[in-house]
């Protein structure tokens, strides 16, 4: 895994929503006055990637600032902000407005607020400061201060519903666009940029992922993160993209990585091949350094995994799969339906939604779903593998516009956040839904590395007994508290 450590910012839709109408109120209003706020963010650190979740925005109140074209806050003001950081355990950003659009550099005047004022006392906190500044125009620039020293943000990104806002530093690389032509003149120059900047994992590389990945290569995408501990059996042949008799054997990602690297459309391409399970230490971290996770796995502790990724993180899911089911009396297909469905924190959970069930998760740690005793003895309560070649295809080009819709779609695009449709019928169902008042997954949202650690995760290679270990750590209340590496 690669060492390289790099920043980013992550706005949940109210803290965007807030902060954007209390600092850009000014220009709206015609007038070119600066205006500023404080913040509260949550640290989420992947394998490489460190980020800020900016999870509420602390107002100013009544002689916390003076207005005069540009802005200055009071001692009072950061006082009140860092003590508020210091009781929920959070970081304190920083953030105003300029009055120009896009990516905002920083004047002599900024550096100096962040860096002499902000910065010192913020460490209060145990973490750094987080600047951001916001364009007239929503676009959002950011920088994180270690030891005085100011490390920029690659992107900033917005979670919503059924949206991922991503604003990027200008960039003046020439992009040969001969081979994505049509693409780019689908959704235009700007959207392509996005799509190249963005960094997209596939969990589990079967029927459904195979096709996933290398659409996803083929669309423009330059960052990618495979992962799949399986290797191709002859059984997968009928369904699995881009093998053949001679990959038996072969690790699902290997075949995968070189069907990508033939397929794509950008000049240079990026690609993080992982033979593990997505509960691996090492793959869960690199899972957290994506921007959006595409779920093609079948497993409940899989599922669970992503699912909690999704809401703590605030890193979108897109959850996709094939139920078929057939006559007993004729093996004739008498259902086929594949649905998707996108997981984030204003979206229903994965185990809300019926993918899986806590005691799912206790059968497969403990052996029992691979146990065909066990199985054979409990038919009504199992899951039927039965899938065919256009179902995958149907299911993985419905995750594929499920995800790029996120990332192109303009705000008068409606919000939705599944669609499932039926083969047999011929019906299309848009899905909506929340989770139960009483789900506890859910409680989880934006808590990123405060959230506990996951009982099941494990090096690969261990041979401690899953469920023993689940038994053990589910009774300890210790946190995951990773330190806030320095460097850029």
């Amino acid at each position: 895994m690669s060492t390289r450590i790099w920043h980013e910012v992550v706005l949940t839709a109210e803290a965007n929503k807030t902060a954007c109408r209390h600092l850009l109120q000014h220009y709206d209003a015609g007038t070119l006055q600066e205006d500023l706020c404080f913040g509260l963010w949550t640290p989420s650190n992947g394998a490489g990637r460190e980020t800020a979740i900016v999870t509420k925005i602390i107002l100013p109140e009544r002689k916390d600032r003076d207005l005069h074209g540009n802005a200055s806050f009071s001692g009072k003001y950061l006082a009140r902000a860092t003590r508020e950081a210091l009781r929920s355990g959070q970081g304190l950003t920083f953030m105003h407005s300029h009055p120009s659009n896009g990516w905002q550099e920083m004047s002599v005047p900024d550096i100096r607020a962040e860096r002499d004022r902000i910065a010192y006392t913020a460490g209060a906190t145990g973490f750094p400061l987080v600047g951001m500044t916001v364009g007239t125009d929503g676009h959002w620039s950011a920088r994180v201060w270690i030891d005085d020293t100011r490390h920029s943000s690659l992107k900033v990104r917005v979670v919503e519903k059924s949206r991922l806002s991503v604003w990027l530093q200008p960039s003046v690389e020439e992009r040969d666009r001969t081979k994505q032509r049509r693409t780019v003149e689908s959704w235009g120059e700007d959207k392509q940029r996005i799509i190249e900047a963005i960094r997209v994992g596939v969990v589990g590389l079967g029927s459904v992922g195979s096709i996933v990945a290398e659409g996803l290569a083929r669309i423009g995408v330059r960052d990618l993160v495979l992962i799949d501990h399986d290797v191709v059996e002859k059984h997968n042949l009928d369904r699995l993209l881009n093998a053949g008799i001679k990959d038996i054997g072969r690790p699902k990602t290997d075949v995968a990585e070189a069907a990508v690297r033939r397929g794509a459309s950008a000049k240079k391409i990026e690609i993080l091949n992982i033979r593990r399970k997505i509960q691996d230490t090492m793959a869960w971290a690199a899972a957290r350094d994506c921007d959006i996770l595409m779920c093609c796995v079948d497993t409940p502790v899989a599922r669970d995994v992503l699912n909690r990724i999704a809401l703590r993180d605030g890193i979108p899911v897109v959850d996709g799969g094939v139920e078929i089911r057939t006559a007993p009396s004729t093996g004739n297909m008498s259902a086929a339906r594949w649905k998707v469905h996108i997981v984030n924190p204003y979206n229903q959970c994965l185990r809300c939604n019926g993918q899986y069930s806590s005691s799912d998760i206790i059968l497969e740690l403990d052996g029992s779903l691979d146990n065909p005793t066990y199985i054979n003895g409990h038919e009504a309560g199992t899951r039927r593998g039965e899938n065919v070649f256009n179902a995958s295809l149907a299911a993985a080009s419905e995750a594929l516009n499920m995800a790029i819709r996120m990332v192109i779609a303009d705000a008068w695009w409606p919000m939705h956040a599944g669609i499932e449709r039926n083969l047999v019928t011929g019906r299309t169902k848009i899905r909506h839904g929340s989770c139960c008042e009483s789900c506890t997954i859910s409680q989880e949202c934006w808590t990123g590395d405060s959230a506990p650690m996951l009982p099941y995760l494990e090096a690969e290679n261990s041979r401690i007994n899953w469920l023993s270990k689940l038994v053990r750590r589910l009774g300890a209340s210790f946190h995951a508290q990773r330190r806030w590496q320095h460097g850029s």
